[in-house]
């Protein structure tokens, strides 16, 4: 089972998408925009964008905004020199990415994967490091992304980030991949790497749900862990389209929805963690299932 991401907006105008450049410009307070900036903080996504119009000069030119120099290429010294301006502007020795993102000429995005990483563009502008240290790993970001996904019971969208759903913001996703969209894109990759969950899976493929449940369940010997762990516990979760298998409930509907992985036969009779024994309920349904078997 491969999973990708959705496709965006396919009935949406031109004039719509147009409209939206137009607003993420004026939002920024800018005259032009880059394709980070508005993959930042637009609705859309320059994919969609470019599928439609072109290239990022055409998007720019149909929306009535200005053609810069830095929509195409950024040498070193223009990021240096416009790092220098920001820290002077501001009377610092050293800014953050974040104090970049307001007042600075160019995207954000793109800095840190040129120099390879903000510590060292304020090193190559002269400037002091900033004492952050970024701990977070682009695994820990996929995985709060596959939380994400699983509590929403939905693909999440930067809208979602910004409004601090995540345990981490937007521009640590930023900072690491370039743009949300990136951070899908990776994600779905990281996802699909798994299609097989692990080896025991095929030792146990040839027996049904209801075969295990009537061996002997005296002496069990499991092929699986009990844990579920999490690109299973999604797996199993998109199959059963992010829906309760009982009741339909859905956290896409009602958010205080909360779903579970259930076994169907227990791990205790024999059930083993395996996708053709796990099932999604939500809380309530899985509770009531606890309360029936004992």
């Amino acid at each position: 089972m491969k999973y990708i991401l959705n496709e965006v907006h396919r009935n949406t105008t031109d004039d719509e998408l147009l409209q939206d450049v137009r607003n993420t410009a004026e939002k920024l307070g800018k005259k032009s925009l880059s394709v980070d900036e508005y993959n930042r903080d637009g609705v859309y996504s320059y994919s969609t964008l470019r599928k439609r119009f072109g290239s990022w000069k055409d998007v720019l030119t149909l929306a009535g905004l200005s053609i810069e120099q830095r929509n195409f290429y950024i040498s070193n010294n223009n990021y240096i020199e416009d790092i220098q301006r920001v820290a002077k502007k501001l009377g610092k020795t050293s800014i953050t990415i974040t104090e970049y993102e307001q007042y600075g000429k160019y995207s954000s995005g793109k800095i840190p994967k040129r120099f390879g990483s903000w510590k060292q563009a304020l090193e190559a502008s002269g400037l002091n490091p900033t004492g952050y240290t970024i701990s977070v790993t682009d695994k820990e970001l996929l995985d709060e992304i596959e939380r994400l996904w699983i509590k929403l019971g939905r693909q999440p969208t930067s809208n979602d980030i910004k409004t601090g759903l995540s345990k981490y913001g937007l521009t640590t996703y930023l900072r690491h991949f370039g743009t949300w969209r990136n951070a899908l894109e990776s994600f779905i990759e990281y996802v699909n790497q798994v299609e097989e969950i692990n080896d025991t899976k095929q030792s146990i493929i040839g027996l049904s749900a209801s075969e295990k449940f009537n061996e002997d369940c005296k002496g069990i010997v499991h092929k699986t862990n009990r844990d579920i762990n999490l690109r299973l516990r999604f797996m199993v979760l998109q199959r059963d389209r992010f829906t309760c298998q009982t009741c339909g409930a859905s956290p896409a509907k009602d958010p205080s929805v909360e779903l579970h992985i259930d076994h169907i036969i227990p791990w205790s009779k024999g059930g083993e963690t395996t996708m053709d024994n796990l099932q999604t309920l939500c809380s309530k349904c899985n509770l009531g299932k606890g309360n029936l078997l004992e």
